[in-house]
């Protein structure tokens, strides 16, 4: 198992999963990134993820579409962050970010309300959407801090002086 945190990206459309796979590959070799194709698929995985024999990489970041069938974005954030946490993730602090290609003001406020971190349009050009996913690691991945389970389960609530 290596240290390093996976980026999960969970969207349904398989042109956009090969776009930002050819990302990744070609300009953002260095951030491990795993693919879904709905929220099942994703909160299957996770399922999977929290046996104790699972020795696999972890998520440092999740980006979920918005619009999805059957288990939309909005739901499988609402899903997480009631995810009760355990020694490997802290479902309530693990940065989730929600990009679509259509919202409404509703959306994003519903969205924040549930507990994204984030929410970000789909930029429609190559370069732009590029420019966006380095952005994002480089921000949650490389320099966002988290507080480690550990840590977490030693402290409830202290204030800090």
């Amino acid at each position: 198992m290596s240290d390093k945190k996976e980026l999960y990206i969970v969207d349904d459309s398989a042109d956009h999963r090969f776009l930002v796979q050819s990302i990744f590959t070609k300009f953002l070799p260095e951030y491990p990134v795993r693919f879904f194709t709905g929220g099942e698929d994703l909160y299957n995985f996770l399922i999977l993820q929290s046996g104790d024999d699972y020795n696999g990489n972890y998520p440092g970041l999740i980006v979920l579409d918005l619009r999805m069938p059957l288990f939309n974005g909005y739901e499988l954030l609402k899903l997480l962050r009631k995810t009760p946490d355990n020694k490997h993730i802290q479902w309530k602090t693990l940065p989730i970010i929600i990009m679509t290609g259509d919202e409404t003001p509703q959306d994003v406020t519903l969205c924040y309300q549930a507990g994204a971190n984030s929410f970000l349009t789909k930029p429609i050009e190559f370069q732009d959407l590029r420019t966006t996913l380095e952005t994002i690691c480089h921000y949650w991945l490389d320099f966002n801090r988290l507080p480690s389970a550990k840590e977490a389960e030693k402290i409830n609530d202290t204030t800090i002086i």
